[in-house]
């Protein structure tokens, strides 16, 4: 057997949470040519809300980002990717849901990072299939609102999410 078969079901949607997680927190992962946290973080705050959800199984988001439908499309295929390459069928997964809490419990913090990169946030992912103990996955930075006045823009002649393609590990064997 490979090691992946050995692991357990609940590391490896740990591992599908990880990599969609990985994804999501990317500079790459941008709303036309911004990136998409601050861009997240301007619709919560628009909203009055603390948060903002999204559904990858639905292809939905609580409160709605206008252009981010790409986006959802984008990882709904990564989450099928990363699930057939951890051995998991698509199929069994019940639930993946992405949370940006724009409010969490402050922690402590060096000085520099205030006035540079914004406030705290925490992503949490989670994946779920059936009879299975959920894979969950934290990461936490920070941000800013989106302001195009204070930001680049990407220029990436590909646009937003290109399509989902995963390297082969190196030593697998595998060609990429």
């Amino acid at each position: 057997m490979t090691g992946d078969k050995c692991m357990p079901r609940s590391a490896r949607l740990a591992n599908i949470a990880n990599g969609l997680c990985g994804s999501f927190i990317s500079r790459n992962n941008d709303v036309d040519g911004y990136w998409a946290i601050g861009k997240l973080r301007l619709l919560a705050g628009q909203h009055e809300q603390s948060a903002v959800s999204l559904d990858v199984l639905a292809s939905a988001m609580q409160p709605l980002l206008p252009g981010f439908e790409p986006g959802l499309a984008h990882y709904r295929g990564l989450l099928a990717k990363l699930a057939g390459c951890s051995g998991i069928p698509p199929e069994e997964i019940t639930a993946a849901r992405i949370e940006v809490d724009f409010a969490p419990p402050p922690w402590p913090r060096i000085p520099y990072y205030e006035p540079q990169c914004g406030e705290q946030y925490v992503l949490t992912v989670t994946v779920s299939a059936e009879g299975r103990a959920d894979g969950i996955v934290r990461h936490a930075g920070y941000c800013r609102p989106h302001d195009p006045t204070s930001e680049r823009r990407s220029t990436r002649p590909s646009g937003p999410w290109p399509p989902v393609e995963l390297a082969a590990s190196p030593g697998t064997g595998a060609r990429a």
